[in-house]
């Protein structure tokens, strides 16, 4: 992997030869350095998870230090192309036995060198509505409910793909198609995502996507999956931004083979900030996923498809967008410049307690049972977010989750905590 990507590297510098030396717009000369950009980002964060065996039933206690670094090379050679590279390195801090053996170290999937993105795109071709873009990419629409990079993770998303889109004044439409190599048959994902800017405090998403996972989603029970999720987002500030609102909604259908599968989603958020010196915020929100009736044989549980979930239910990532009720109240100051404090309440129940609670990654966190009660539990989140500059930030964090009557039901309880400090420097 490494020597393929030094080769990509050395392939760019070889394309954008040819656009070495030309006239500028003013007539000066133009070098081709001079359409390549470098940059990148390095970010160290450590957890502590706490308490946590009671309602997961893994480790009790675990602290780890992760550490990734993307840089990238961004060079628009000719007009109309631009070329996108952006390697990663990836670790999780003394989880390997050897730090000279210089291996995959395929025991700790944290520990990786690898291409995060690597794509071209033809940008407006021939003056055009149209850009065509194909390669490794992050794909990410709306708030990330459903398509998202998660950047959270060490990791991320990024999917092999090609997307086009076409794209006016204040409407795009995007059309894109991914695959993933699966154990036991190939995924694929696509479908449109379109975005209209009614007025700049304003917008209305739609979109219509299809997921074919010929693996069954890892469920044994599951010869298949073909999915089809419809849906819509409206967004928008008002009073001077001082009022700020969103609402999504989503239907799912299809086969989870051999059953037929129908579920549904739904999302609703309202806040006002004050227009005083601290710029204090109050929000409410409420987050409902349809679960799954073991009684009958039809799918009712929504999939969560690939959303950037940790920022949404609950830092704690006990909870996904499937299965749930969840309703929020936060609040959150401003007392200083860059600086921002932020504290969540969720209360969490469940439509379908018998089913399960899944976590934000979207496994199961707790089985359910027949009679289990549906009040799943209770979680405060702090987060205190620090801007120094343009290049610099800092985050820390703290979570509480104290497990409700459906995890006694199910098997033991107990309250989890999790611990968190993040720099993060960009270039």
């Amino acid at each position: 992997m490494k020597r393929q990507l030094f080769a990509l590297c050395a392939m760019l510098l070889v394309v954008a030869g040819p656009a070495s030396v030309r006239a500028g717009e003013n007539g000066e000369t133009e070098h081709w350095y001079d359409r390549v950009s470098l940059g990148g980002e390095i970010r160290l964060r450590s957890e502590s998870q706490l308490d946590y065996g009671n309602l997961t039933g893994g480790v009790v206690n675990d602290s780890f230090l992760l550490l990734r670094v993307r840089p990238h090379i961004d060079a628009r050679p000719v007009d109309g192309l631009r070329i996108f590279i952006q390697p990663q390195f990836s670790r999780a801090f003394a989880q390997e036995e050897s730090t000279i053996a210089n291996n995959n170290d395929a025991a700790n999937p944290n520990n990786v060198f690898d291409l995060h993105q690597g794509f071209v795109s033809w940008e407006k071709i021939a003056g055009s509505i149209v850009t065509v873009t194909v390669g490794r990419q992050e794909l990410a629409y709306g708030d990330e409910r459903l398509i998202g990079a998660f950047n959270w993770s060490n990791i991320g998303r990024s999917f092999d793909a090609g997307k086009v889109r076409l794209e006016w004044e204040k409407v795009f439409v995007d059309g894109f198609a991914s695959w993933n190599e699966k154990g036991a048959g190939n995924e694929y994902f696509g479908g449109l995502y379109s975005g209209w800017k009614i007025r700049p405090d304003m917008t209305l998403d739609t979109y219509g996507l299809v997921l074919n996972d010929n693996d069954g989603d890892g469920n044994p029970a599951i010869t298949g999956v073909l999915l089809g999720t419809v849906g819509a987002r409206f967004a928008g500030t008002a009073l001077e931004d001082r009022w700020d609102y969103s609402l999504e909604a989503a239907v799912q259908f299809g086969k989870d083979k051999p059953n037929t599968h129908l579920a549904y989603a739904g999302h609703a958020a309202t806040g006002y900030t004050f227009d005083t010196g601290w710029k204090p915020r109050l929000g409410v929100e409420y987050n409902f996923a349809s679960g799954d009736d073991p009684g009958t044989a039809k799918v009712e549980r929504f999939n969560n498809l690939f959303p950037t979930n940790h920022d949404k239910y609950g830092y704690i990532d006990f909870a996904s967008w499937s299965n749930l009720h969840d309703i929020v109240a936060s609040t959150s100051i401003k007392p200083v410049k860059g600086l921002m404090m932020k504290l969540d309440y969720h209360l969490f129940l469940l439509p379908e307690p018998a089913t399960a609670m899944f976590r934000a990654s979207g496994a199961v966190l707790r089985a359910g049972a027949a009679g289990a009660s549906s009040l799943a539990g209770h979680e405060v989140d702090f987060l205190t977010k620090y801007t120094l500059n343009k290049w610099v930030n800092f985050l820390l964090g703290y979570s509480v989750f104290r497990g409700g009557s459906f995890f006694s039901d199910t098997g033991t309880n107990g309250t989890a905590h999790f611990l968190y400090g993040q720099a993060t420097a960009s270039f």
